[in-house]
């Protein structure tokens, strides 16, 4: 249950309601992810994981409702930025400080994914009007825009190729992705890769609830239907693509993701109370308290 704006009590879950389940089960999810060396945390792992499958999902679902009910979508994607770049360079700092000492590198920015899918909502929303408008200049400059994002990758690839000595070239990749995680397959590629981007993006322009449900469970369906078919095949297609979609999404656990359904359905359209910063401030530090204590438990 949550309530309008108006104080009146609706069925259904509000987008803060949402949210709140989908840190519960993040937090699960990465449990389970680094604190695996834990004997109760070990003897849990599938189920950890697999209630966290919902947790991502969850999260695009309430981003494409901000994309399409906020009031400043550059503003927005500004805030998605600068949130991506901050837990990145936090991230790089505290690997500087205990990825030797432990042996181990926390990875990953999901914030970074949200970025890219709200940037090209709001690039193919203007190559779109220009189309419809003719006019050739804004077409032009919309196009160039969409190509422009993927230079910053190449960019950095260039950047650590050329003068980074290979000592070093370890840190100086972190320190590049938290300033722009690469949607490219590279060192360190956005979580859950451009299948995921690309979801978002469709999920946006179906506009509806019901709709954008539909084009996730259509998604779910696919992964479930490939996990299923890959394997019959004949050879390992896992070493072909190892960083690719069919790793990320063709896999029995991922598929469980599906289980986020019923959460979306019960989507009421209220925003409930608001929590702008708090998944920005929790989404880097929670990871690293499970990181730490369990280097500090684990036998």
């Amino acid at each position: 249950m949550g309530f309008d704006r108006s104080g009146n009590r609706v069925k259904g879950l509000t987008a803060f309601q949402l949210k709140m389940l989908a840190l519960f089960f993040m937090t699960l999810d990465h449990i389970g992810a680094f604190a695996f060396e834990i004997p109760v945390v070990e003897r849990y792992y599938t189920y950890l994981r697999s209630i966290g499958r919902l947790a991502a999902p969850l999260f695009l679902f309430l981003l494409v409702q901000s994309i399409r009910h906020t009031r400043s979508k550059p503003r927005f994607l500004l805030r998605l930025y600068l949130a991506g770049m901050c837990t990145g360079l936090f991230v790089t700092a505290m690997n500087a400080c205990f990825g030797e000492v432990f042996h181990y590198f926390t990875p990953g920015n999901i914030i970074f994914t949200f970025f890219y899918t709200a940037l090209y909502v709001i690039l193919l929303e203007r190559l779109i009007a220009a189309w419809k408008a003719r006019d050739l200049r804004a077409l032009a400059v919309s196009a160039l825009l969409l190509a422009a994002s993927l230079l910053p990758t190449a960019f950095a690839m260039t950047i650590r190729n050329a003068i980074v000595p290979s000592g070093v070239s370890i840190q100086v990749n972190f320190l590049l992705s938290g300033l722009y995680s690469s949607l490219l397959p590279t060192f360190h590629t956005i979580d859950y890769g451009i299948g995921f981007v690309i979801l978002g993006v469709a999920m946006c322009f179906a506009r509806t609830k019901n709709r954008q449900c539909l084009v996730f469970a259509l998604f779910c369906v696919i992964c479930i239907v490939g996990a299923d078919a890959i394997l019959w095949l004949p050879f390992d297609i896992f070493k072909m693509q190892t960083f690719g979609f069919v790793q990320t999404f063709l896999n029995l656990l991922q598929c469980r993701m599906i289980f986020a359904l019923p959460f979306m359905l019960l989507y009421n359209g209220e925003r409930g109370r608001r929590c702008k910063w708090f998944f920005y401030w929790y989404y880097p530090l929670h990871r690293e308290v499970i990181f730490l204590l369990s280097n500090l438990v684990a036998p």
